[in-house]
Parts: structure tokens; C-alpha cells; sequence
């Protein structure tokens, strides 16, 4: 019985920490719209900064859109199709 309500304080201790975590982020939301390789999708993500959002939707809609290491990152250097931001 002791060890399953250290068990369950560890959880809840845990769930604390990445919730005060995940609040913490997101004071920047970007949603970047890319077309690689004759297709095309949008990819909206929250960051702590602007610079970091830009980069991090960027990179996700290309990991949607490419296939492979290399294209993934030839994806990146392609202008996004459009790309907003909101704090």
C-alpha cells in the first residue's frame, strides 16, 4: 500500500511539472504554409519566441511534405507559401 501512494505522488508530481512546462511555452503561435515536391500543407505550432515558432512550423510542415533527411532540409530552404504569426 506505501508503495502505491509513492507511486501515485511520483505521477502526480510528474503531471505537475509538464503541465507548469507546457504553460510556460506558447507565447507565439506561427502557422507556416509550405509547398515542396507539388504538394502542400500548413503546420501550426506555439513557442517560446517568435524566431523559434517561425522555425519550429516550418520544419514540421516539411517533415509532413518530404521524406528523408535531405529533403527535408532542401524543404526548409524553400520560402514559406505564407507564414503569420500571433503573440
Amino acid at each position: 500500500m506505501k508503495s502505491l501512494l509513492i507511486g501515485i505522488a511520483v505521477a502526480g508530481a510528474a503531471a505537475g511539472v509538464l503541465y507548469a512546462a507546457t504553460l510556460g511555452q506558447g507565447r507565439v503561435e506561427c502557422e507556416a504554409c509550405m509547398e515542396y515536391g507539388g504538394h502542400g500543407t500548413c503546420s501550426r505550432v506555439a513557442a517560446p519566441t517568435r524566431d523559434e515558432a517561425e522555425h519550429r512550423s516550418i520544419t514540421h510542415a516539411c517533415s509532413v511534405l518530404a521524406s528523408g533527411v535531405t529533403r527535408s532540409l532542401e524543404c526548409q530552404r524553400v520560402p514559406p507559401r505564407s507564414l503569420v504569426c500571433s503573440e
